[in-house]
């Protein structure tokens, strides 16, 4: 989604728009408002990316060691040259791929093996559509078998599209996150959210989609869509109480749905079971500008729900877009923590630097609590990117240098005493919006880390609690720390380039990565590579299809056993 020309921006979850671009009467309806904030990647990641530096089937088999760490499926001859002597074994996998207009986003893992892959719009802004349906990918890796796994709405239309003919024939739906879950009836199932479901098309007829969706591995062994497993926008209003429904789930107008404030990231509590939401958009209707956080059950039952205040550091308003949200696996009961990462703009759309966020989350109590104020690690214009924590509890944070562009060096909060240090120094008092954005000086940040584009996955290989980051330039880095988290030391040696130059085509398109997924159990790291349209062409378009690819990294080649 693009940002602003000084340089082009790009926000995380890549929405951020242009204040000169006109919102369109299906943005409006869809309640998403100044939807500038939902752009996608500009011209300069091309140029930065292109000059910077359980039970279930058996694992696939690991690659041969005189092949390396790194496999790249996708659909026969899509490759360019990177099979060509270079550091990737590529497998074409017949049938691999997404429908017209939609590419390859976030990803996870299920204990069976199999790999799940949201989608987004080729424009990366899930409010500028080039599809006409909603679609997730389940790939198989012990049989390399790709299956195109189409949602339906809720009159069974697999194919949707704006009633607006300036629209070009474009609808469809997002898939913007995907996580994997314990099902209370057994086994796992996969939940996705969707940031943009409906697009100005007659519900009455076409339907809805899903706000949040799920899928279950059902007898033969495959993975499928569970109607009864998910829920539209409308469907979680009435499972909410009707105040509470009224500013969740706002409504936008009789013929439209009720907006679902854009849903961008979601993450599992680990005692009660209960999703953490990031919904990205205000409510224009109210004047709301600022996004929220909301807490669901499986059942999609609102658990919990906080607005973002309004933020005047130095008396200037800031609005806030959360985009990552990220638990922490050590939190206790009733004290469920989870930081967040959000976009950050002033009054005049100019972007500000994006901070991190630490909350508490009680389940008896149904309440949502700030731990620490939103803060930077420096004041220097750098952006909090993305975090992970690892077993102990420590908090990693990717970071942004002030162009957007270009990573800097990641910071880290250790757990000490049971508490993160970044609650420790910079606490959530009373007047803590005031205090937005404030510099909370990280005990670590790691060198080396600053190579190369912004990171676009961060995770973490259990067995070895090792750092996985991976810049838009396609350099993966393995930071694996040692010793008492109060005097942690890194070690940077391990680094892969995953070739997406060789993958690249015309000036038009755009290459990347997305958010991978970790198998912890066969030690692998599944990471997708999507393909994009810049802004070469004029948004509307009619749908047409861009490859995609999947890459497949082998830890224990790559780290070690």
């Amino acid at each position: 989604m693009p940002r602003d020309r000084q340089p082009r921006d790009v926000p995380r979850r890549d929405i951020s728009l242009s204040p000169a671009r006109r919102l369109t009467r299906r943005q409006v309806a869809a309640g998403l408002g100044w939807s500038a904030l939902a752009a996608g990647t500009g011209a300069l990641d091309l140029v930065l990316a292109a000059c910077a530096d359980g039970d279930g089937p058996p694992p696939a088999p690991s690659p041969s060691p005189t092949a390396g760490p790194l496999t790249v499926f996708g659909a026969p001859g899509s490759f360019g040259g990177l099979g060509d002597g270079g550091p990737a074994t590529v497998v074409g996998v017949p049938g691999f791929g997404f429908g017209p207009g939609q590419a390859a986003y976030m990803s996870a893992v299920a204990a069976d093996g199999t790999v799940f892959i949201g989608t987004t719009p080729f424009s990366d802004d899930q409010t500028r559509p080039t599809g006409t349906d909603l679609e997730l990918a389940v790939f198989d890796p012990a049989g390399r078998q790709f299956t195109r796994l189409v949602i339906p709405t809720t009159t069974g239309r697999t194919s949707v599209s704006s009633d607006d003919p300036a629209d070009r024939g474009v609808g469809g739906a997002d898939a913007a996150d995907v996580l994997v879950v314990p099902d209370p009836a057994g086994g796992q199932r996969l939940v996705f959210v969707s940031a943009a479901p409906f697009h100005g098309w007659n519900t009455t007829v076409d339907g809805q989609y899903p706000t949040i969706g799920g899928l279950r591995r059902v007898s033969s062994g495959t993975w499928s869509y569970e109607r009864r497993l998910s829920r539209t926008v409308d469907e979680l209003a009435g499972l909410a109480l009707p105040n509470q429904a009224a500013v969740a789930y706002p409504e936008v107008g009789p013929a439209s749905p009720r907006s679902p404030r854009g849903p961008a990231s979601i993450a599992r509590l680990p005692h009660s079971g209960h999703l953490v939401v990031a919904q990205y958009f205000g409510d224009p209707q109210s004047g709301v500008q600022s996004g929220a956080l909301a807490v669901l059950d499986l059942d999609g039952r609102l658990r919990a729900w906080w607005q973002y205040p309004p933020t005047t550091p130095l008396g200037i308003p800031i609005v806030v877009n959360p985009r990552e949200v990220v638990s922490d696996p050590t939190s206790e009961p009733e004290d469920e923590r989870f930081v967040l990462i959000s976009d950050c703009r002033d009054s005049a759309q100019v972007t500000q630097p994006f901070p991190v966020q630490e909350f508490s989350y009680s389940a008896s109590a149904g309440l949502i609590t700030p731990k620490s104020t939103a803060i930077r690690a420096v004041q220097d214009g750098s952006r909090m990117e993305s975090s992970c924590f690892d077993a102990a509890g420590n908090l990693y944070v990717a970071r942004t240098k002030v162009d957007g562009l270009r990573a800097d060096t990641m910071a880290v909060y250790p757990k000490l005493g049971g508490e993160r240090t970044l609650v420790r120094r910079a606490p959530a008092t009373d007047d803590w919006p005031a205090s937005f954005g404030i510099a909370c000086r990280p005990d670590y940040l790691i060198a080396g880390t600053d190579r190369g584009g912004l990171v676009r996955s961060l995770t973490v290989d259990p067995a070895t609690n090792t750092i996985l980051a991976v810049g838009l330039n396609g350099l993966l880095q393995a930071i694996r720390p040692s010793g008492a988290p109060g005097r942690l030391t890194f070690s940077t040696s391990r680094q892969l380039d995953i070739g997406l130059d060789k993958l690249r085509g015309p000036a038009t398109r755009y290459v990347g990565v997305r958010r991978g997924a970790v198998d912890a159990q066969r030690r692998v790291l599944w990471l997708p590579l999507n393909q994009l349209v810049l802004g070469g062409i004029t948004w509307p378009y009619p749908p047409f299809k861009l490859d995609q690819w999947l890459a497949r990294i082998d830890l224990r080649a790559l780290l070690g056993r």
